[in-house]
């Protein structure tokens, strides 16, 4: 049964169960009564006649809400910002929302998520049509999830505690008031990365829709494949937040971790794609951290790559060259002269002689 509760505004007539909310002048808190959540949200667009759906998901109860965008934005400008018991996973699905962290305001483009912990105050916006997920995660709920982890007997199971969400989560645990978070943005070399959201999402949804038996465990195992899905190096690039960390600091760092992906071979058409933000803007966010162009930043980590091939493998100097697509070898040259202060064979060379050294004091 739905209610009216203003023009725009519908929801269910249960209130919603999930929480316990406490109210007050700068913040609202939010304290989960189940062991997890999933809530979906869906905004058509950012027009007079758009509208946002949200419906909420716990093992006991579900929640439905709609209204105006008009009326969800208003309520992000004027409502105080909120803060919860547990840990938070948001997935952006589709299109473009604001996240604002501490009063202030970060991008996160589709495929993008974050992880927000107990200490952080934040509410989230549409900036376009979109489609987000929620996932609400009690300490005991990660405690049951990592614990199954950390006892299991498929060795490959416990890479998962490598992960820097992993450490991210157990080094909090013991400190709900830090204030911090976890930002992730997709690899380029992992291109399934929405579709595999969208499938985890859809069986969510469809399990806690028509739930039976077993589907207990099977949220479970969906839950924990979300964990490792996001925290896979090879899926996502991982920045911890701790406040203090503007917007200009955290976007240098996605483009650094973007860089660091292609060896500085990423063209600023890429990047605006990717971040969500003009090529120009991105320019200036390194020049003002690094005082250089975006192409010149992007050199430092080819010519890190080659550096690192002459020292690591036998490859010629002209296939490591190549292979990070300069066709001219006299720029190559002089490129890594300038950056390193000899020439790629007096390095090679060099660095032959320190591991020749240093494999001698082992012996």
């Amino acid at each position: 049964m739905l209610k009216e509760i203003t023009k725009d505004y519908i929801t269910s007539t249960n209130p919603n169960a999930s929480f316990e909310i406490s109210t007050g002048s700068d913040s609202n808190y939010y304290q989960l009564k189940q062991p997890y959540q999933i809530t979906y949200e869906f905004c058509s667009g950012t027009k007079e006649s758009d509208y946002m759906n949200a419906i909420t998901f716990s093992e006991d109860e579900s929640f439905y809400a709609r209204d105006s965008f008009y009326g969800h934005d208003k309520a992000f400008h004027d409502h105080p910002l909120h803060f919860h018991d547990y840990y938070e996973i948001m997935v952006v699905l589709s299109g473009t929302v604001t996240q604002r962290i501490e009063d202030i305001d970060y991008k996160y483009p589709e495929g993008t998520c974050c992880l927000i912990n107990r200490g952080i105050r934040h509410s989230e916006n549409f900036d376009t049509e979109a489609s987000i997920l929620f996932v609400g995660l009690s300490t005991s709920m990660i405690g049951e999830l990592f614990t199954v982890a950390e006892h299991s007997s498929f060795h490959s199971e416990k890479d998962f505690m490598k992960s820097d969400l992993y450490n991210f989560i157990i080094s909090d645990l013991d400190n709900p008031e830090r204030k911090a978070y976890l930002d992730m943005i997709p690899a380029f070399n992992s291109i399934s990365n929405l579709g595999k959201l969208r499938e985890i999402t859809i069986e969510m949804l469809n399990t806690m829709m028509f739930p039976h038996f077993g589907s207990s465990y099977k949220m479970r195992s969906l839950l924990s494949e979300l964990l490792f899905f996001i925290s896979s190096n090879y899926n996502y690039h991982c920045t911890e937040i701790e406040m203090g960390m503007g917007n200009d600091q955290l976007l240098f760092s996605r483009i650094g971790h973007l860089m660091d992906e292609r060896n500085g071979r990423i063209s600023r058409a890429e990047l605006e794609k990717a971040l969500n933000y003009s090529g120009d803007y991105l320019n200036r966010i390194v020049n003002k951290f690094t005082g250089m162009c975006l192409y010149d930043y992007g050199m430092t980590f080819c010519l890190k790559k080659a550096a690192n091939e002459l020292a690591t493998t036998k490859a010629s100097i002209t296939s490591i060259a190549q292979s990070l697509q300069f066709s001219n070898r006299t720029h190559f040259y002089s490129l890594f002269e300038k950056q390193y202060h000899m020439t790629p064979k007096e390095y090679r060379a060099k660095n032959s002689v320190h591991m020749a050294s240093h494999s001698f004091k082992c012996e």
